[in-house]
């Protein structure tokens, strides 16, 4: 067996993350050789594919009681809402950990999961956890698919009834007690079934999650070395309320081509549920990360629903047969991405009409409303991501070197910071630290020019300076 571990590189046990407060219409595309890559069957080099997921299947049809048994631990009042940091998302992360190693899942993060700092008003720390069954085949197995599902929730509000303090706990059924059930259930059988796996799939478990995504940011950008092999990812998020007609949806984050007609194409088979497509990406969660990097994602979902963050998101309201069966058709997808002979393309459904819309570039000024972050400015930006994710290369404080690097970079109509570059640098090392953490910005608010989403050339100083007060957090 390869050396694992070695790929998942622990870059210190502190680090701190700054945190801010927060951050259809339904599409069906059937395949067809515009969506679909070229013979798609021929790429996939297990013979009676739909065959084998239809067994599996059935499987996971059977497992309602432990989704039940999942959900009903990760909503106990004793947690608190599993808020990022808290005793509850610890307790959680325990639980996984657990049941995975039980189950025979090499692990890739320690007992009590990957831990990570976070910087918010106290300092508090949260974990991922971070699971993996090694694909067979020497030739890709050094390629990864990620299964995705957030622990942690929102926690809990303190009232004040009649002059005495009351907590108001927030379970997260459905939001995202869900896809971790889920998920549980999928890395079990995926375990049993290890050796029909070309490729190696990881199974994460992020926190922190709710709020702005760090658990998954971290996992990309401090954890795990080998980013640019994961071939695609997908996300399980809220599946356990499907609306009246019974829908699970799927986002294609930036519209990856292939992976649609990989979904497509498992729809041909007898299904509980077909997901139908969504132009809408309706849940703040990790799979954003993973596409901002290149990565194909696929988020499965059944929506916010009537009872999205409240005290209403209980275990009885969920719908476990849709939440087996929308596990059933996750396993699938995964099992296609595992096993097809080539990895996915990057080409995206924009690329099929790359120049019919305006590329021009405006600066701030020139625009009616101006692109921001978080609702704010410039600034914004820069006390809330950047001097709270930047890094002080070790090298340049050992030279004593310091100073201002000017970067600019452009918000795109979809609010995504691209074009990242050095105006006028420092040092080789202060400049690729400032490029590294604009780059992997969330997104932005689009600017806006008489009523139109346009492109915002944006301009910034980033200040690294030696001092024992520094604005931002030192990796120890």
């Amino acid at each position: 067996m390869r050396n694992l571990v070695g790929a998942f590189a622990i870059l210190g046990a502190m680090l701190f993350i700054g945190i801010s407060d927060g951050f259809s219409q339904d599409i069906h595309i059937p395949l067809s050789k515009k969506s679909s890559p070229k013979n798609l069957e021929r790429n996939l080099l297990i013979g009676d594919n739909l065959s084998y997921v239809q067994s599996v299947g059935e499987s996971l049809a059977g497992v309602e009681g432990n989704l039940k048994q999942t959900v009903k631990f990760m909503t106990n009042p004793s947690l608190k809402g599993r808020a990022a940091g808290s005793e509850g998302e610890k307790a959680v992360a325990d639980y996984i950990y657990n049941e995975l190693e039980k189950a025979g899942v090499t692990m890739l993060s320690p007992k009590g999961g990957e831990d990570f700092y976070i910087a918010q008003q106290d300092t508090l720390h949260s974990r991922n956890i971070i699971g993996i069954i090694e694909g067979y085949d020497p030739t890709v197995n050094n390629e990864y698919v990620v299964i995705a599902a957030n622990m942690d929730n929102i926690g809990v509000n303190k009232l004040m009834v009649n002059g005495q303090e009351q907590l108001q706990i927030f379970p997260g059924a459905n939001s995202n007690a869900s896809g971790c059930a889920a998920l549980l259930e999928i890395a079990k059988e995926a375990q049993k079934e290890k050796y029909m796996f070309r490729r190696s799939v990881i199974v994460a478990f992020f926190g922190g999650e709710d709020v702005n995504t760090y658990g998954s940011w971290y996992f990309l950008n401090r954890a795990f070395s080998d980013v640019q092999n994961i071939d695609a990812m997908m996300n399980l998020d809220m599946l356990g309320t499907p609306n009246a007609n019974g829908d699970v949806y799927a986002y294609l984050g930036d519209g990856n081509v292939e992976m649609k007609a990989i979904v497509n194409y498992i729809s041909k088979r007898p299904l509980s549920i077909v997901p139908v497509f969504s132009p809408v990406d309706f849940v703040p969660s990790s799979h954003r990360n993973f596409y901002a990097k290149g990565v194909p994602v696929l988020l499965l979902s059944t929506g916010k629903g009537n009872d999205y963050h409240t005290v209403k998101d209980t275990p009885d309201k969920l719908d476990y047969t849709n939440i087996a069966r929308t596990g059933e058709f996750a396993y699938s997808v995964m099992y296609m991405l595992a096993n097809i002979q080539e990895r996915l393309n990057v080409k995206k459904e924009s690329d099929q009409t790359a120049g019919v819309a305006s590329e021009r570039v405006y600066t701030q000024n020139e625009v009616d409303e101006k692109a921001t972050f978080l609702h704010g400015d410039e600034v914004q930006f820069l006390t809330r991501w950047v001097y709270q994710y930047l890094k002080y290369p070790q090298s340049a404080i050992d030279d004593g070197i310091q100073g201002v690097v000017m970067v600019s970079f452009t918000v795109d109509t979809e609010g995504r910071v691209k074009d990242v570059k050095v105006d006028k640098g420092v040092s080789e090392e202060l400049d690729a630290e400032a490029v590294k953490v604009v780059s992997v910005s969330p997104k932005w608010k689009p600017g806006k020019l008489a009523g139109e989403k346009v492109n915002v050339k944006i301009s910034l100083p980033v200040e690294f300076k030696l001092s024992t007060h520094s604005t931002f957090k030192l990796k120890k």
